[in-house]
């Protein structure tokens, strides 16, 4: 990111969250065919792992932990609810 935050770093964080929720849900249907669970038991593996990593590092101030824990739970609601949606499309 630029020291002065602008349309530039906006896009570009905007893209890399597209980028991860994309290769999530891809990562997802991947473990889903390969273990034989739905895409939101796939889904809910990642999100337990990752989710509960943002306490490994011990360095990092409590209020910065904590914004990462909302912006990983909003990611992650927008992920189960797709897959959820995969999940109703493999059952039709």
């Amino acid at each position: 990111m630029s020291a002065d935050f602008d349309f530039d770093d906006m896009a570009r964080l905007m893209a890399l969250e597209h980028a991860f929720s994309a290769m999530a849900l891809i990562s997802a249907g991947n473990l889903a065919h390969l273990a034989n669970v739905t895409m939101s038991q796939a889904v809910q593996q990642f999100r337990d792992a990752i989710e509960s990593s943002v306490h490994d590092v011990g360095d990092r101030p409590k209020e910065l932990q904590v914004a990462m824990q909302a912006h990983l739970k909003r990611m992650f609601d927008h992920l189960a609810s797709m897959a959820k949606h995969a999940d109703q499309i493999g059952t039709d």
